[in-house]
């Protein structure tokens, strides 16, 4: 029984990450059930015995490509021992980041743009910033925890902000394909962040003031 609930889990995923990657190529309007169906090497009624319907299908290849998106970020972000030297230093491996999320991201804001009318693929809306969200919290959560930096503004703040530069880092390049200017854009954004963060002045005996 086990053997034919991995086979079955086996063949959903498989057929989950063609769509994805159908998405990513091709966009909404160039996917179709058929064309994932042969991508995936599955009879279309197999596929569609999993996702009766298309909406369905999208809605799981995008949480696909959503969570290896964020994945992405909370890598990146957990190999940053400081944020803002980070910003100051790194700014080419923070884009470089930000860049692969960039067509992940495009493929979702796709779905919504091509199929406004259908309820299923609006209703994961909020799904999708929950995600990033979670992560962007985890990030300032570590960042408090290690003392070594404090707000300067809200969480409440905070979060949005960040959330809405990083998807817009990532929506902006997918359209423009202009490194240059996403990483000039990234590098004065050290600024403002300097306006939110700041660091906790420490004393000789390595305690804060």
């Amino acid at each position: 029984m086990t053997e034919i609930a991995d086979h079955a889990a086996g063949a959903r995923q498989q057929i989950v990450q063609a769509a994805a990657a159908s998405l990513l190529e091709n966009g909404y309007a160039g996917t179709s059930v058929r064309a994932i169906a042969s991508r995936a090497g599955v009879p279309i009624g197999n596929l569609q015995y999993y996702f009766p319907t298309k909406s369905e299908l999208l809605v799981e290849a995008w949480r696909y490509l959503t969570a290896r998106s964020v994945e992405e970020l909370r890598t990146a972000c957990n190999q940053l021992d400081d944020l803002l030297e980070a910003l100051e230093l790194g700014v080419e491996t923070v884009w470089a980041t930000l860049r692969r999320l960039g067509d992940m991201q495009l493929a979702a804001f796709d779905l919504l743009v091509q199929a406004p009318r259908t309820e299923r693929l609006r209703a994961y809306l909020p799904e999708l910033f929950t995600r990033y969200r979670e992560v962007i919290q985890e990030q300032i959560d570590r960042l408090e925890a290690d003392g070594r930096v404090q707000l300067k503004v809200s969480r409440e703040v905070l979060v949005p902000l960040v959330l809405n530069t990083v998807l817009g880092f990532g929506l902006y390049y997918v359209v423009t394909r202009d490194d240059d200017s996403c990483l000039r854009a990234l590098s004065a954004f050290r600024y403002l962040a300097a306006s939110l963060i700041e660091r906790v002045d420490e004393k000789p005996d390595g305690h804060s003031s």
